[in-house]
């Protein structure tokens, strides 16, 4: 059986750079001419192209599909990862994965070099490599070569760490730094049974440092200048951006993810960071900038990450803003909805941070709603009254709806709206 790769015809564009490898007998169109898959397990391979270095560089990975499996659904489930691998060669060249070498372990040997190379080598089978990289720059950086790697894990003291630690500290390192090779230690103890009382050995304390440093003024003057952008596919990038979606998610949207009965669109598994998915609440804003799209199926905005890049900085070089990326609107949005009296549960909520997850199951309510509750916080901040935004008439609508009756919920004020029609 010659299998030849044959590209994927899906009428709302997603499977650009997509082929599906078939038998010359097993090629067939829907009657909406999209590709029909065949009737077993099948595979996908996903070419992409990206520059490194000034240079244009070509990859492509294939993927098994299980039998049964929707064409439309197994491109979806692949846009992910064709993000990843555009951005793996951004930054490396190539797709190939390195060869990974494992020394031979000598089981009887207790030093602490030893043991190290033994952990990083089950650590290589089981985390990700951007992880083994940071495990591994904290080691040959701090303790390599030096007497605590020479010395048997067995006479370990709690004093030993805490010297490293004042040495590191009298050095200037950063405390997050500090905190990461703890942990490599730690676990390389750990899992050699040598027992210390780490509640005796002090660590830096780390502050958070808020990304975005400027004034609420400034944060008005840069979100205006994004939602007045001239260009319509980018400014409606941009709205989704302020309300505290990722770019890469945000380009990945569907109209099929947007309910404007319920007022709700939805971020599948596939395309969020925590792999989860996540549903949020569609403000008189979002509705606005899907609207005012041309595009009526498939995707919403049919822009490149290269392309928005572009776009938004010439926006914030048209304000004198030079410092800032994209992904820092995310950082403004949180900050200066904190500033404002936004609930850290619901800022979470709306960045889809997945470290207060069990708070939120116990004790908090519907995550699209307290999302809605910090994005309104930061819309509300925009929309004052020196430096009003010109928006639709149904966001005036809802907005003095939303003053007249600031108990009641959106869907009734949205109700009202329709009613007012």
């Amino acid at each position: 059986m010659v299998l030849k790769p044959v590209k994927i015809n899906l009428n709302n564009g997603t499977a650009r750079g997509m082929y599906i490898l078939l038998t010359k007998d097993e090629i067939r169109y829907t009657k909406d001419n999209e590709t029909r898959p065949p009737n077993r397990a099948y595979k996908i391979e996903v070419a992409v192209e990206a520059m490194h270095s000034n240079k244009r560089c070509r990859g492509k990975s294939t993927f098994s599909i299980v039998v049964g499996t929707s064409i439309s659904k197994a491109v979806s489930s692949l846009l992910g990862k064709k993000e990843k691998m555009k951005e793996t060669l951004r930054l490396k060249g190539t797709l190939k994965v390195e060869k990974v070498v494992f020394e031979k372990i000598d089981t009887k040997d207790r030093k602490f070099k030893s043991l190290y190379n033994a952990w990083i080598n089950n650590k290589k089978i089981t985390t990700a490599e951007n992880t083994v990289k940071a495990y591994n720059g904290s080691y040959t950086s701090f303790i390599e070569g030096s007497k605590l790697d020479k010395k048997s894990v067995d006479d370990f003291t709690v004093d030993d760490i805490q010297n490293l630690i004042h040495e590191l500290i009298n050095r200037g390192i950063k405390p997050k730094t500090i905190s990461l090779l703890k942990i490599v230690i730690k676990n390389v103890l750990d899992i050699n049974d040598v027992q210390l009382n780490w509640k005796k050995i002090v660590l830096p304390k780390i502050v958070a440092k808020e990304k975005f440093s400027g004034t609420d003024d400034e944060a008005k003057l840069i979100a205006k200048t994004l939602l007045e952008y001239k260009h319509p596919v980018a400014r409606g990038v941009f709205s989704f951006l302020l309300s505290g979606r990722r770019i890469g998610e945000t380009l990945l949207m569907e109209h099929k993810h947007i309910d404007y009965t319920k007022r709700l669109f939805t971020l599948p598994a596939e395309n969020t960071k925590a792999h989860t998915e996540v549903k949020y609440q569609l403000t008189p804003l979002l509705i606005n900038a899907i609207k005012s799209q041309k595009t009526t199926k498939g995707l919403i905005f049919g822009f490149k990450h290269e392309s928005i890049m572009y776009h938004f900085k010439k926006a914030m070089g048209s304000i004198g803003v030079h410092n800032m990326v994209m992904h820092d609107l995310r950082s403004m949005v949180a900050v200066t909805a904190l500033r404002n009296g936004a609930n850290i549960y619901s800022v979470s909520k709306m960045l889809s941070h997945k470290n207060l997850s069990t708070t939120e199951g116990s004790y908090l309510g519907s995550g699209s709603e307290m999302a809605a509750e910090a994005q309104d916080t930061f819309t509300a901040l925009l929309a004052a009254p020196d430096d009003v935004i010109d928006v639709e008439i149904e966001e005036d609508k809802f907005t003095v709806l939303r003053n007249l009756y600031p108990n009641a919920s959106d869907e009734k004020i949205y109700k009202i709206i329709e009613m007012m029609k």
